[in-house]
């Protein structure tokens, strides 16, 4: 008993591990492809790929090695090896992807480069981790029934998965880093590799002295061969469905809960707990139920469509109701988004984690063949997952939405339901009966107007205010709609960037600092404002947009967009703005980076980085100037961390306070800077400036002049001046994205007041 308890012991160190990796990878390799769906997708489809290899062939190995223990022992050992090792493995290929970049840009082949290059990247790794679970299968089943053993290490496993995301997405990254947080990942296998390793030959000597080998080693290396029935197919069925669904929930559930909360990253991390928290909690109860279970095939049946009820119902009476979220108060806005993700992902994955260990019970239980048996379970079971992470992003959200995907998961799982009821013998009569009521009353809800719709459309409905267009892609939902005294544009159901004062003078500022300008880039299309005030200023200008639907709102805001859009010194890119940026061959005279609000929003860091910067100074003309934006909205040192990160790379920085009162511009250059007062007038005369930048609602000046004195007033800091401000301290870098991992340090600061 002890020494089963160890084993569950370092799994859940596994567990633990596992998802650390996970989240530092995806991350780490989202600098490499670029934030794209395409690009996630790819480094997904890598993960999960390895897994169900891993799975696959971890358990034919399983089922023929002497110690299956020593095999776990030894893979978690070489596993560190490889982790240790994926900074180097990633550098190549970066490297790799940015020679091929150029030439395959815009093309479908570059999908296909990026999936080829992240299973490279990943497998080596997760091939290893995918073949742990299968081995420890195998060495309990020397003592446990298979679906004993399947739901005690199914507990075990998740419940490390919990500690895993906790701790890294809480503490870990915001104190150690990506890569200290990986080290950590890496001394939680090393640990559960040496202590499986001491265990399996305690085992070994004991069978030794008694004269017995280990009852899964009948000859020397091998097991005695036994005759083989094929693996029933209705368990690898509901594995399947249950990967495709489970995912599937989980990545609409993120999207749908995180509406309104400034897409936070710690939205994810406590998304992915409770959901799993639900899984191994309805797994732990699998195990205590177990012995009671008579029918299996019937509880399956009955589960699948308790999972449909309560999902429809969390996205009824939670998704589609207005919650009071203020991207402005992170903390506030994550404890109702707790709130909500607790009524909505905790019932559902409770059944889901009693359903799935339960699909154990449905395989031959032949002790010979478990790890196989179980590996081809958790391979099938992953291969449903990896269509889930394919086809949900790529084909339903921007086809139907992410309210009618939780609709269409709810009735496969009543389809799945009403199979199981009709495959059982005698055949469940009732119970499918039931699955046909719950399916009929689903499409019926589904199809009642205003029930079931995005959380943003029912804040935009609850204040009174007009929506002009709703839609959703890829990446994110978008609305276009008329706000209490402006027009707005919401992205994931976060306002943006306004139709200020402050958008437009973002490329006019830079273009008075070096008025010989002719090119610019424009990081983040937003409402299009400062893509159009700087074609209207002169300049030959390229603007990038991550989220695809973005650009077609903007005729909402402009009456001249098409014509805009039209103009042949203006181009649109719908890609990763980072990426383009490191991997594009063009030079500008001026880049300008306006970052999505909230400041701590997720993926902000990317492009606030020291690296994001360098990459910037990297892609200028001799001279040229890059202007970030920072939006107000976080405590004065870590706007200073802002400020000190960008002054590292420009020995030259000019600080401007922005006229509409939402933030101020850092311009830096390795040139000194100025906002001469001459150059401005030359500027602001050209045709149509003078216009534009007066035009905004909360514009402050209408003529030169006025103009020329509101720049005077606003510029804050300079050169020398804000050295002194800004002090010494920590830097924003890809490997300490601290402007998105703030927790601790807003706790305490909130603790001290």
């Amino acid at each position: 008993m002890q020494r089963s308890g160890a084993v569950l012991a370092i799994f859940i160190l596994s567990g633990a591990a596992g998802l650390i990796y996970e989240i530092v990878w995806s991350r780490q390799l989202v600098l490499v492809f670029g934030n794209t769906t395409q690009a996630v997708s790819a480094i997904l489809t890598g993960f999960f790929g390895g897994m169900a290899i891993g799975a696959a062939v971890g358990g034919r190995i399983a089922d023929r090695v002497r110690s299956p223990l020593r095999l776990y022992g030894s893979l978690e050992i070489a596993l560190v090896v490889v982790v240790l090792v994926t900074p180097l493995t990633f550098g190549l290929i970066n490297g790799v992807y940015r020679g091929i970049y150029p030439a395959l840009e815009g093309t479908p082949l570059l999908a296909l480069v990026r999936l080829v290059l992240a299973v490279v990247a990943l497998a080596p790794a997760t091939i290893m981790m995918g073949a742990t679970f299968p081995a420890l299968v195998r060495h309990f089943t020397r003592s446990d029934a298979l679906g004993q053993a399947f739901g005690r290490l199914y507990s075990a496993n998740t419940l490390g998965a919990i500690a895993g995301t906790l701790v890294a997405g809480l503490v870990l990254i915001e104190v150690f880093g990506l890569s200290g947080a990986l080290r950590v990942g890496a001394a939680c296998s090393a640990i559960a590799g040496v202590v499986a390793l001491v265990l399996a030959r305690s085992d070994g000597a004991v069978a030794s002295a008694t004269g017995a080998l280990p009852s899964e080693a009948r000859a020397p290396g091998t097991l005695v061969a036994v005759a083989r029935e094929p693996i029933p197919w209705l368990p690898l069925v509901v594995a399947f469905v249950s990967g495709l669904t489970s995912l599937g929930y989980q990545v609409t559930w993120t999207r749908l809960l995180a509406s309104g909360t400034g897409g936070l990253t710690y939205v994810f991390t406590i998304i992915l707990a409770l959901f799993l928290v639900g899984i191994a909690t309805g797994a732990a109860t699998f195990n205590v139920l177990r012995p009671r279970i008579k029918d299996p095939v019937r509880l399956l049946a009955v589960s699948q469509i308790v999972v449909a009820i309560l999902s429809i119902a969390g996205l009824i009476l939670v998704i589609s109701q207005p919650r009071a979220v203020d991207p402005g108060q992170p903390v506030l806005s994550l404890r109702i988004l707790f709130g909500a993700a607790v009524l909505t992902v905790l019932p559902v994955t409770f059944v889901m984690g009693l359903a799935f260990p339960l699909a154990s019970e449905l395989l031959r239980g032949d002790r010979a063949h478990a790890g196989s048996e179980s590996g081809l379970l958790i391979a099938v079971n992953t291969a449903g997952a990896i269509l889930g992470s394919l086809a949900i992003p790529f084909l339903l959200m921007p086809t139907i939405g992410s309210p009618a995907i939780i609709v269409v998961l709810a009735m496969t799982n009543v389809a799945l339901g009403l199979g199981l009821a009709v495959r059982r013998q005698p055949r469940q009569i009732p119970v499918a009966a039931i699955a046909v009521i719950v399916g009929l009353l689903i499409v019926v809800l589904a199809t009642q107007p205003g029930l079931i719709r995005q959380p943003n459309e029912s804040r935009i409905a609850e204040r009174g205010w007009t929506l002009l267009e709703s839609t959703e892609d890829e990446i994110a939902s978008v609305q276009a709609g008329q706000g209490q005294f402006t027009r707005e544009l919401w992205v994931g159901g976060t306002s943006m960037t306004l139709l200020t004062v402050d958008a437009k003078l973002m490329p006019v500022l830079p273009l008075i600092a070096r008025p010989e300008s002719t090119r610019a880039l424009v990081v983040a299309f937003g409402m299009g404002t400062a893509f159009r005030s700087a074609l209207i200023a002169g300049l030959r200008t390229d603007a990038v947009e991550l989220v695809p639907s973005v650009p077609r709102m903007f005729g909402y805001y402009y009456d001249d967009a098409a014509a805009v859009l039209a103009d042949p010194n203006g181009k649109v890119y719908v890609a990763d703005g980072r990426n383009h940026l490191e991997l594009s061959a063009e030079s500008y005279d001026i880049i300008v980076t306006d970052p999505p609000p909230p400041i701590q929003s997720s993926g902000v860091s990317v492009i606030s980085s020291l690296e994001y910067y360098e990459a910037g100074r990297d892609h200028l003309t001799d001279g040229g100037v890059m202007m970030q934006w920072t939006p107000y909205g976080t405590a004065e040192s870590e706007l200073k961390e802002h400020i000190r990160t960008f002054a590292t790379v420009f020995p030259h920085v000019l600080a401007v306070r922005g006229s509409g009162g939402y933030g101020f511009y850092m311009l830096g250059s390795m040139d000194p800077l100025s906002l001469d007062p001459a150059i401005a007038r030359a500027i602001l005369a050209r045709p149509g400036v003078l216009e534009d930048i007066s035009g905004a609602y909360d514009s402050p000046e209408t003529t030169i002049d006025g103009w020329i004195a509101e720049i005077e007033r606003q510029t804050w800091l300079v050169d020398d001046q804000l050295r002194a401000y800004m002090g010494d301290g920590p830097l924003i870098t890809d490997d300490q994205p601290r402007p998105e991992y703030f927790l601790l340090r807003q706790l305490a600061a909130d603790r001290d007041r």
